[in-house]
């Protein structure tokens, strides 16, 4: 497709190393072609981008580049560049479908009443590919889980339109959570959905920032849910009387829940009757920590009858 909105693309990068290339590659290769790439070097100093100095060449791609000041000011720094009639979110060590960018587009121009389209993805983990998660959500559904304050989607997923939020910025004293606050305030306004397709490869890292510092990271998440309660005129304390929970063991800490994740992944694919695939993605998350009982649920999940699975999580929720 050489037609069409244009789209912007940004990519916030800070010591990528490998994957970068593999990043931008897979936006390069996009089926949609009209795209506007910003690439914002928030003071990279592993050498990354001598790893796409070839990629630079496409004149698409623009390189923007300042002293490490952290996502949220290098992605409102992007947000003042785009030009696009929408933009989309990719992470420097993400991979992206081929076809994702044209069918987010799809979306968007036939329901033009919605501000963001985000689609399910996967884990990338240790070379392989695993956990896809799939399910649609309608407008409502979205509407549901932000008045719950929860997120639709993984939020690198996202894209934007801009002419409903191009006025909106990133909270840059959320060091981390900047997005997740974003999204709930976009998701407070406007319709939003979720594609009912895996087009989004999610790689996780055992050296994230948010995998070292998990306290480090609830801070973060808390002060966000703060700001919506007060924009809903709501008091924190009664929202949330016993604080922002932690679901699991400590591992599911260090790790920021993967294993729920996973779980999703076999609910969605028990649904589309893909039982092989669901036993295979309740394996490879006992895999992640065989000792710890947390990382078995996805694996109970899929040996166990959907009706039964039902009934369990309206039941006890937290299970």
């Amino acid at each position: 497709m050489n037609t069409g909105p244009r789209v912007s693309i940004v990519m916030c990068v800070y010591n990528a190393g490998q994957y970068l290339r593999p990043a931008l590659l897979s936006i390069i290769g996009q089926t949609y072609r009209n795209l506007d790439v910003i690439v914002i070097d928030d003071g990279s100093t592993d050498g990354c981008f001598s790893t796409i100095e070839d990629l630079l060449a496409d004149g698409r791609v623009h390189v923007s580049r300042q002293a490490n000041a952290g996502k949220p000011v290098a992605m409102n720094r992007a947000l003042d560049l785009v030009r696009g009639d929408f933009y989309a979110i990719q992470d420097a060590d993400d991979v992206s479908d081929p076809t994702r960018i044209e069918k987010q587009v799809r979306a968007m121009l036939a329901q033009p009443q919605l501000a963001a389209v985000f689609c399910g993805d996967e884990l990338l983990m240790n070379g392989k590919s695993m956990a896809p998660v799939f399910t649609p959500k309608s407008e409502a559904e979205c509407k549901r889980d932000i008045d719950a304050f929860r997120m639709p989607a993984l939020d690198p997923t996202g894209m934007f339109r801009m002419s409903l939020v191009g006025h909106m910025r990133y909270e840059a004293s959320l060091q981390i959570a900047e997005t997740f606050d974003y999204i709930l305030r976009i998701g407070e306004q406007h319709p939003m959905i979720v594609l009912g397709e895996c087009l989004y490869g999610y790689r996780v890292l055992p050296d994230s920032l948010t995998r070292r510092d998990p306290v480090w990271r609830k801070q973060f998440v808390v002060e966000a849910l703060r700001r919506a309660c007060i924009r809903r005129g709501q008091e924190y304390e009664r929202v949330f009387p016993e604080g922002v929970r932690s679901s699991g063991s400590r591992n599911s800490l260090m790790d920021n829940n993967l294993a729920a994740h996973f779980i999703q992944s076999v609910l969605d694919q028990r649904r589309a009757n893909r039982r092989l695939a669901a036993l295979r993605t309740g394996l490879d998350c006992v895999r992640l920590h065989p000792a710890d009982a947390h990382y078995y649920k996805a694996l109970i999940y899929a040996l166990t009858s959907p009706k039964i699975i039902s009934y369990f999580r309206h039941e006890f929720p937290d299970l």
